[in-house]
């Protein structure tokens, strides 16, 4: 008789199958606010997300809103005095982006790439 595993198998969200490579970019970053060791890439790992959200997320939603406010706060010098504003909208947004379809991130990217660099031209 076999026995039964009392370990389930962790099941991951179809947005996500790697939880290092989703998670961890956005908080280190917010870690990093205020630290000496903060720089340019944090920013552009906690902007990349309200970007993406942004994009992706119903209008007039609440994560679109919070992208929204994320992606102002990002724009702008990063102080410590941001960080539990950047905290609050990325609790918001990570949650619901891992929740999200690999396509759909992967089309979000691209439109955002696409965006960004018909800006700077």
């Amino acid at each position: 008789m076999q026995k039964a595993s009392s370990r389930k198998s962790a099941v991951l969200p179809l947005g996500i199958k790697n939880r290092i490579q989703t998670e961890l970019p956005a908080l280190v970053a917010l870690t990093a606010i205020g630290e000496p060791w903060f720089s340019g890439q944090h920013q552009s790992d906690l902007l990349a997300v309200g970007l993406v959200v942004g994009v992706m997320a119903p209008e007039d939603s609440l994560q679109t809103q919070c992208a929204a406010e994320l992606q102002r706060l990002c724009e702008q010098v990063i102080t410590i005095e941001n960080k539990v504003e950047i905290a609050l909208n990325l609790a918001e947004c990570l949650p619901w982006l891992q929740m999200q379809p690999n396509h759909r991130v992967q089309r979000a990217l691209q439109l955002v790439i696409s965006q960004r660099c018909r800006q700077a031209a």
